[in-house]
């Protein structure tokens, strides 16, 4: 099986594999908490199956990556009615190299992550958005934030979510019939 596809900006996405540790030393984002995930904790939780870490390569550089699972809508909503519950795709990280950072590489990344989840039939995408950064992902993917409180309150992140659910192409396929 093939582990690595190209996407735009030429970028290689390859799944995380134990030859890819001794790269994660040079890449910083910023974020020490993004960094430390990527150097302890991505492989450990990508072969446990706990989610899965998709690395970002350009010209043999690691450049970003992100992390992908699966989670109950009730986790955050835990009023949610039960039979309304489904799992949910969570953008659980997202980190771009700091050089790299204003050039159109964490759209890509989430333009392809849109096309993953479309093409495995999801219906929503979450996400929790550092809160200076919750507008963009508002602007770019039409993600709303699910809790109004995070933009009034002190917290530093802002949980979103977009709903992949087409109502306009579903109408215009049954009013055509």
């Amino acid at each position: 099986m093939n582990d690595c596809l190209k996407s735009d900006h030429n970028l290689i996405h390859k799944i995380i594999s134990i030859e890819d540790l001794p790269h994660f030393k040079k890449f910083r984002c910023g974020n020490g908490s993004m960094d430390l995930f990527l150097e302890t904790e991505a492989y450990p939780s990508h072969i446990e199956r706990e989610s899965s870490t998709t690395l970002v390569y350009d010209n043999n550089e690691l450049i970003g990556y992100y992390t992908l699972r699966h989670i109950k809508l009730s986790n955050l909503l835990p009023a949610l009615d039960p039979s309304e519950d489904q799992q949910v795709l969570d953008i659980a990280r997202l980190a771009v190299k700091s050089e790299h950072q204003g050039k159109g590489i964490g759209k890509a990344i989430v333009e392809r992550i849109i096309q993953m989840a479309i093409q495995l039939n999801e219906r929503f995408i979450i996400l929790d958005a550092l809160k200076e950064k919750w507008t963009w992902y508002k602007k770019h993917f039409e993600f709303d934030y699910l809790f109004p409180e995070d933009l009034e309150s002190n917290s530093e992140i802002v949980t979103m979510i977009a709903d992949l659910y087409d109502e306009d192409l579903v109408n215009k396929y049954y009013d055509d019939e």
